[in-house]
């Protein structure tokens, strides 16, 4: 990264080699990279302890697409356009392929608070016909903790989903034990409910949406322990693409699934939320 200029003691403004705007952040307990294309958080990692967060090898850090990996920002819906929006629309909305405006950064005891913005323009009218102010908060300390704020400016209700779309670094997805998923899930790859019988078992290709979970999810990863804590949100989900998804996948190397798993606080229901005119719904997620 190119310095362009330090914005307080622990965090610099830059650009990378394609001039990619950055932010990195580097306090007494950890160091973080943030992009202003997609409000994205890159890269975390707390001093003297493996990264949390997985970024592809393979990433496109050009602003031309979507970042594979860190923690993109799926909004104001998630997966493929609903019906109420309308078919061939961006997968998993607009947010991640926008670039957002920095706010403020500010240095604390309990690490470095960034706050980002994006608001409705001509791009995402065309898309997603509605006024709204959407913010992010992200504060990089002992915890990494993201609130995702959407604000209704217009005059009508608003309906959205989103997701905080997390893959964590893992040391091998077989080897990963995972508590407080809850029991039902639906199984995106099969289109079936089904109920969750014991621990989860990661030896092929995962994506289910967890309809009843904890606050708390724990994925223990041989002696590394990774704690997701959600709130406002109305399920989890897990992915892992497995080699042949992976494979498939340009921006991701082929063992590329091998050292990733997606743990996402989402809002998947169909009814999504509801904001009235003036009104606002966060939701968060915290990596510890």
């Amino acid at each position: 990264m190119q310095s362009l200029r330090s914005l307080t003691a622990s965090c610099q403004l830059g650009v990378n080699q394609t001039g990619l705007p950055l932010l990195y952040i580097d306090n007494g307990v950890a160091k973080a990279e943030i992009s202003l294309f997609g409000g994205h958080v890159l890269r975390y990692q707390r001093h003297g302890e493996p990264a949390s967060l997985w970024l592809s090898d393979k990433a496109v850090l050009d602003g031309s697409k979507p970042i594979r990996g860190g923690i993109p920002v799926c909004w104001p819906w998630f997966g493929p356009s609903p019906a109420r929006v309308g078919s061939g629309k961006p997968a998993h909305g607009f947010a991640r392929t926008s670039l957002w405006t920095l706010d403020g950064v500010s240095d604390h005891e309990d690490g470095t608070l960034v706050h980002l913005s994006l608001t409705d323009n001509d791009a995402t009218l065309a898309i997603w016909p509605h006024p709204f102010e959407l913010e992010l908060d992200v504060l990089v300390g002992r915890e990494l903790s993201l609130v995702l704020t959407t604000r209704n400016t217009g005059a009508d209700p608003i309906v959205y989903n989103a997701a905080l779309h997390t893959y964590l670094q893992v040391s091998a997805p077989e080897a990963i034990e995972i508590q407080g998923l809850g029991e039902p899930y639906l199984d995106k790859l099969s289109g079936q409910q089904a109920c969750q019988q014991g621990s989860v078992v990661l030896n092929a290709a995962m994506d289910r949406i967890y309809q009843a979970p904890e606050a708390l999810i724990e994925v223990q990863d041989g002696d590394r322990s990774s704690r997701v804590i959600s709130g406002n949100h109305d399920s989890i989900v897990v992915w892992n693409p497995w080699a042949e998804g992976a494979a498939a996948m340009a921006d991701m190397s082929d063992d590329g699934y091998t050292t990733m798993f997606c743990v996402e606080a989402a809002i998947t229901a169909d009814a999504g939320v509801t904001i009235a005119a003036d009104e606002e719904h966060s939701f968060s997620t915290v990596i510890c």
